[in-house]
């Protein structure tokens, strides 16, 4: 954020005339001659406003129609200025205390608050530590104003290697360094209304703030395409708020930093937290979290602790404990992208869970199912029990995973600081799901034929989930491979057999293991490199770390191909140049069809579940079963009118067209 400030550089002394003129409006000063004035100052729209130390005004002549409709002249009434500039067509009206240092660009609106002021140097929020997942410390996250998800993730996590941790808090002490200042700021076209204490507080463009108590040490990011809203009964101190971001409703900072589009509001308290893009934070609580994009906590008596979090959603009454009163609160765990918590579970820390798991019950510590992603993981305080794969052939991980790109609130044409990677199936996911696939067999050879339970690392299996998981990752993994294959070959034209195996391969060589870093899904040879040029000081500032990671995020499509094309070699391994066709793309498309169409068959018979005959209570409440079932179709409607169910009946049909028209190809 750089705010407009707009002020205007040419400035002159009050004429005797002008002096006189404001004394007969109530104006007082400690002296006159430290007040400057536009050319076209106009005396007679300021009215009881006090003067002291140095001070420059603008021009106001316009008329300024509030939310309500009122009209207002633009000017300056019942207001103490000190060291303060005020931009061009500003309104400010009924300061409590004071204005204080201060450069307020043109256009501003501020009406019935209390202070604002800077008290000494300051930056603004920026260079704050927060001490996220270990409440002991070990694991700072130096904020600043541009701060990616990505630079967080590195600075966080990768604690290992001393030297990329003290380059990166080198090029985030130099960024947060940039707006040190003993003057405040606030930005064209920003509305302060009804306000306690705003205090070394730099405020961008077009922000508003109504009713906020306490707004100290602080930078509000906000631009014209991309503002930021402050509402009632909000108290932040040391914290970064990012454009298009919507705090309000009594919401408690401390210690926080707040990405791009994010919410916060119903009384929720966050301390020493950090917050990526898109999450929505109500009601509960956050302590020493790292919230990657998209995490979602709503309901009351929800707490997040001492982890890290993302594309998360957590369920009421959610709660971790991060430490075993032994050597204090130093414990964290992970819960990677996709998880869900079911309303009432608790998890001991440390622990780690796979992506797009659900999470149930009380987990011991020690938990540790990231090998097994897209799993239900149920804790009975003692041990976890696992159900691999089940979340594949849900309808609600259907409906996760498509709305989080159709609901990221970041502006289009404001620049996004967080790089994120929405994809369910990716080289990270598919990965896990091979590994998982193997570990199951191993599993299955532990159960033997007359057993129908075991343990493995903690974890507890039984056989007939063992089976079924190996059944569901085998169905993924085929559908995700078959069709990136089957893109590419459309993609290609009416090539022909005997050259499609050259036009295929890809153009970069494969990296078998995927990180995801903070929402960016890459090749970790990519990380590698990036943390190694960061610790040898070949990458050495902000802009140069935003340039890599952006070169990152663009690499994606040609580099999960390579993956892919890897993939395919190790699932067809006869396959060559001249056999290609017939030993690895047709069977890829067969296999192709069968897993899409099982998958959503699966998927299909989840949903339906929603429109059972049993699952009818509280409908018809007066009324048989008849009623009943006449109520719950007035409000949700037949399985017939479901989009979701709909559209995945039309996938169908379509699998079936589309194979058969490869096939006929090929």
């Amino acid at each position: 954020m750089t705010p407009q400030t707009d002020i205007q550089t040419t400035f002159r002394k009050l004429t005797a005339e002008e002096i006189g003129k404001l004394k007969q409006n109530g104006c007082t000063a400690e002296e006159w001659q430290q007040i400057e004035v536009s050319i076209d100052f106009i005396p007679e729209r300021l009215e009881n406003v006090h003067f002291s130390g140095t001070n420059r005004l603008g021009t106001f002549r316009k008329e300024i129609i509030s939310t309500g409709g009122v009209k207002r002249r633009t000017g300056i009434r019942h207001a103490t200025l000190h060291n303060t500039t005020v931009g061009d067509e500003c309104l400010i009206e009924r300061i409590d205390g004071h204005i204080a240092h201060y450069d307020i660009a043109a256009e501003c609106v501020i009406l019935h608050t209390d202070t604002i002021e800077m008290t000494g140097k300051s930056a603004f929020g920026e260079g704050t530590e927060l001490c996220v997942m270990s409440e002991s410390g070990g694991r700072e996250l130096i904020i600043h104003e541009r701060l990616s998800s990505q630079e967080a993730y590195m600075q966080v996590m990768h604690r290992q290697d001393g030297m990329l941790t003290h380059r990166l808090r080198e090029i985030a002490t130099e960024c947060a360094s940039r707006h040190t200042s003993t003057r405040g700021s606030i930005g064209k076209g920003s509305y302060i209304q009804r306000c306690g204490l705003l205090r070394n507080v730099r405020i961008g463009s077009y922000c508003r703030i109504e009713g906020a108590t306490r707004l100290e040490d602080g930078t509000i990011c906000s631009r014209k395409d991309a503002p930021a809203y402050i509402g009632d009964l909000v108290i932040a101190r040391h914290f970064i708020i990012q454009t298009d971001c919507h705090i309000s409703d009594g919401a408690m900072l401390t210690r926080c930093y707040v990405g791009q589009a994010s919410a916060i509001g119903h009384g929720f308290s966050a301390t020493d937290t950090y917050f990526a893009c898109n999450c929505q934070a109500e009601n509960g609580e956050a302590c020493a979290v790292m919230a990657g994009p998209f995490t979602v906590s709503h309901h009351k008596s929800s707490l997040l602790i001492g982890g890290m979090f993302s594309f998360m959603n957590a369920g009421s009454g959610t709660n971790q404990s991060n430490h075993a009163y032994k050597l204090g609160p130093r414990h964290h765990g992970v819960m990677e992208r996709g998880c869900k918590t079911a309303s009432g579970s608790h998890i001991s820390w440390p622990a780690r869970f796979g992506a797009f798991s659900l999470v149930l019950g009380d987990c011991p510590p020690r938990t540790d199912s990231h090998f097994f992603p897209f799993s239900y993981v149920i804790g009975n305080g003692k041990q976890s029990h696992v159900i691999p794969g089940i979340t594949l052939r849900g309808a609600g991980t259907l409906r996760d995973t498509g709305k989080w790109a159709t609901r990221d609130g970041r502006s289009a044409t404001s620049p996004r600081l967080d790089r994120i990677s929405f994809q369910a199936y990716s080289p990270y996911t598919i990965n896990r799901m091979c590994g998982a696939l193997s570990l199951l067999t191993e599993i299955k050879v532990l159960l033997g034929n007359d057993t129908e339970e075991t343990e493995w690392n903690g974890l507890t299996f039984k056989r007939k989930s063992v089976e079924n998981g190996i059944e569901w990752y085998q169905m993924a993994i085929d559908r995700y491979v078959g069709e990136h294959l089957i893109n590419r070959m459309e993609d290609l034209g009416n090539i022909t057999p005997d050259k499609l195996y050259d036009s295929l391969a890809p153009s970069t060589p494969p990296d078998a293991h995927w990180t995801d870093t903070g929402g960016l899904l890459a090749p970790a040879n990519e990380i590698d490199t990036l943390e190694r040029d960061i610790a040898a000081g070949a990458c050495t500032t902000i802009e140069e770390l935003e340039k890599r990671l952006d070169g990152i995020q663009e690499k994606y499509k040609t580099q999960e191909w390579a993956w892919i094309w890897q993939q395919l070699h190790r699932m067809y391994p006869t396959a060559g140049n001249t056999d290609f066709v017939s030993a690895a793309c047709i069977p890829a498309v067969r296999k192709w069809e069968t897993a899409a169409v099982g998958l959503n068959q699966l998927i299909i018979a989840d949903a339906y579940k929603d429109f059972d005959p049993q699952a009818l209570a509280g409908f018809g409440i007066d009324g048989d079963d008849s009623a009943a079932a006449a109520d719950a179709r007035a409000v949700r409607g037949t399985p017939e009118e479901c989009g979701m169910i709909k559209e995945l009946k039309k996938q169908q049909a379509q699998i079936k067209e589309r194979a058969a028209r490869l096939l006929q190809r090929l």
